[in-house]
């Protein structure tokens, strides 16, 4: 019975594979809202992007701080002096200022305060990690054009057990002020945001593992020049290929005959191009393949520009991993997958040997494990409550030290 069962789930996906969706993106005229989109569920949330400055990265182990480049906000280093330089600042600093900082357009890990940071495993950019006190202290004042275009000062003091210190202000020490933010509490994010012109923490992201790909502004080299530009970014664990030169991309399926990429920028910017108006590349299709191992067709098919910000294009399914065979010695299969918090998680399985099963999250951390003690065909039950939502990778080993992984996705 079990068996069947799971043998009418797999063949309900493997019907569905040939649908075609039409999808219309909107960020809204001249780019004013960023969407994060999930293959399997569609966009997750359309959200303003011209309300924030700086984006703290929320691993407990992570220095990184992004900036809004895409929307205008500018970074620099001040080169004339460390942190005790700070009441020499003035509103001619800005006249001095060369080489500003962005972020990585291939990584999510190095935002723009990271550019500066010398060789050396202590080194931050924006501070130095302290081996006695596991804090990073920073050592370095920036100068900072703010998404409503006014210049600040900015030292980030420190990071300590996921809490952020800094302080900024105007160019002539007024209006100073000294801010924390708590930024593990969010781990479930990506991300945490913060706004300079308003002094507000804004929670804006979905769950870091709710969505595949963000369509937003961001800065990119065109031509070796640092330029923004409008394109799709792909989160952490999300591989992407290209197919360029296809007589039909809405048909083409050959998706095996490319190279899957990691870098975040894989998609980009380049499937339109600007000739007095937009037009969309012929010929390019994209594959994308999700944290569950399926395999999307995306084929841009409109871009309205900054007029309205609409983007057009059609996803389509292609291969999904629960038409895997999961009945085959030391094989198993997780349902339902992604699964709710609020559900039991069923790990269905079928070992002759002794094995054990093991959760990570994300980040590598084990936050689960057990024994598998009966062979043959069973079922292992994980309670709902004992994981927090997130991305997860399930192992089981057997003692011959063979290990088979799939990915869990909890919402």
């Amino acid at each position: 019975m079990k068996k069947y069962i799971l043998f009418k789930i797999a063949l309900t996906c493997v019907l569905n594979i040939t649908a075609q969706n039409q999808e219309n993106i909107s960020l809204n005229p001249g780019y004013s809202h960023q969407s994060f989109y999930s293959m399997l569920n569609g966009e997750v949330i359309n959200i303003e992007n011209d309300n924030w400055d700086l984006a703290f990265g929320t691993d407990i182990y992570s220095a990184n701080i992004r900036i809004n480049g895409g929307k205008g906000v500018e970074l620099y280093t001040y080169s004339l002096g460390d942190t005790s330089a700070w009441s020499s600042i003035n509103s001619s600093t800005i006249n001095i200022l060369t080489n500003p900082m962005n972020n990585s357009d291939t990584s999510w890990g190095y935002g723009a305060f990271l550019m500066n940071q010398a060789s050396g495993m202590f080194d931050y950019g924006w501070g130095v990690y302290n081996i006695q006190t596991h804090h990073i202290v920073g050592d370095s004042i920036f100068l900072i054009r703010t998404i409503n275009g006014n210049w600040k000062k900015l030292w980030i003091e420190s990071k300590a057990s996921g809490e952020y210190f800094f302080t900024y202000s105007n160019l002539d020490g007024s209006n100073e002020i000294n801010e924390s933010i708590q930024a593990s509490n969010y781990s479930d994010k990506r991300f945490i945001y913060y706004s300079l012109e308003n002094s507000i923490i804004i929670d804006r992201e979905p769950a870091l593992s709710d969505w595949d790909i963000t369509f937003t502004k961001y800065i990119t080299p065109v031509q070796g020049i640092p330029y923004s530009v409008t394109g799709a970014l792909a989160n952490v664990g999300i591989k992407v290929a290209q197919a360029d030169n296809i007589q039909n991309p809405l048909s083409y399926d050959n998706y095996t005959s490319h190279n899957f990429e990691t870098e975040i920028n894989s998609m980009g910017y380049d499937w339109k191009q600007f000739q007095g108006s937009y037009t969309i590349v012929a010929g390019r299709a994209y594959f994308v393949k999700d944290y569950l191992d399926n395999v999307w067709r995306v084929v841009f098919t409109g871009f309205d520009g900054m007029s309205t910000g609409n983007i057009e294009f059609n996803s389509t399914l292609l291969s999904t991993s629960s038409t895997n065979d999961i009945y085959s010695n030391n094989s198993f299969n997780i349902y339902p997958n992604p699964c709710s918090d609020k559900n039991n998680i069923n790990i269905v399985y079928d070992i002759n040997q002794k094995s054990s099963i093991t959760i990570y999250d994300i980040y590598g951390k084990k936050v689960y494990s057990n024994d598998l003690i009966e062979n043959g065909f069973n079922t292992h039950i994980i309670i709902s409550n004992l994981l927090k939502k997130g991305t997860y990778l399930v192992t089981i080993s057997n003692i011959t030290g063979n290990n088979f992984t799939k990915k869990l996705i909890v919402y």
